[in-house]
């Protein structure tokens, strides 16, 4: 996947915002693939979906694999690049603002220590989200602006500045989690089975189900249906497809049965659901 970008479209309310996203991105990065030793003129989180990699900053070097994430400081300089035999694919936003320093120091990270595990039920999907935001117009200002205060919000909460690092068994199992979720973040408009997400990260099918639903509290067949109502209830609300085209796109080639399954899910027929949107 060549790297794809996205600039914020709405200009910052004033010239010294409190907080605002500049850009977003995603890419499948070429083996040896980096950036630096430079620097950054606002504050860029990556976010690791699948591959390894290494980052240094302030003279320490890290190694990290799916699951993690890194913060490059403004006006500090930083290296990192893709491992040469399994890549990393990564995804980032950038983003400044006068309220941005203080609540980056109420985490436990630092030019040197920049990085932390990502969670499992908002980070991997960060990027989609702030796409889906994007096609609103009418709301894109706020829905980003709410996204920017979201994934801090969680951040505080995930690294605090008291919090401990994560064990490396708990890093194992992490990597394991968001490698699952990248596939099905990829691939949900395919036909998945738990046997081929436990194949592609190497893992027993009841073992994998079993750590799979302790991370993100539902099954991976569970996780998949709901990601896929998620997905369509994003291309619902701008009114652009007609709901063949939106089953269609989610993963299911029955419009009747895409029609079932999102009622039963959302609550509503898809047809309702666009009209109230």
């Amino acid at each position: 996947m060549p790297a794809i970008f996205h600039h914020n479209p709405d200009r910052p309310f004033r010239e010294s915002p409190e907080l605002y996203l500049s850009y977003w991105g995603k890419e499948r990065c070429a083996p040896l693939h980096s950036f630096g030793p430079g620097i950054r003129d606002i504050y860029k989180i990556h976010f690791v979906h699948s591959g390894r990699g290494v980052v240094s900053a302030e003279g320490v070097t890290h190694e990290l694999t799916a699951g993690q994430a890194f913060l490059a400081y403004p006006e500090r300089v930083i290296f990192y690049q893709a491992d040469e035999a399994d890549p990393w694919t990564y995804s980032w936003i950038g983003f400044y603002g006068d309220q941005a320093a203080d609540i980056l120091s109420r985490t436990r990270l630092s030019p040197a220590s920049p990085v932390f595990s990502m969670d499992t039920r908002f980070m991997p999907q960060l990027y989609e989200l702030l796409n889906e935001a994007e096609a609103g117009a009418e709301t894109r200002d706020l829905r980003l602006q709410a996204l920017l205060r979201d994934f801090l919000t969680r951040l505080v909460e995930l690294v605090p500045a008291s919090g401990s690092l994560a064990s490396a068994r708990d890093q194992a199992r992490d990597s394991y989690i968001h490698r699952c979720l990248d596939f099905l973040h990829c691939h949900y408009c395919e036909e998945i089975t738990v046997g081929q997400l436990a194949a592609f990260v190497g893992l027993d099918r009841k073992y994998l189900s079993s750590l799979f639903k302790q991370a993100t509290g539902l099954p991976p067949q569970q996780y998949l249906l709901q990601y896929r109502m998620e997905r369509a209830c994003g291309l619902l609300r701008t009114g652009n497809y007609s709901i063949g085209e939106v089953a269609r796109s989610v993963g299911y080639q029955d419009a009747l049965l895409f029609s079932k399954m999102f009622k039963k899910t959302v609550g509503v027929s898809p047809t309702e659901y666009r009209i109230h949107a």
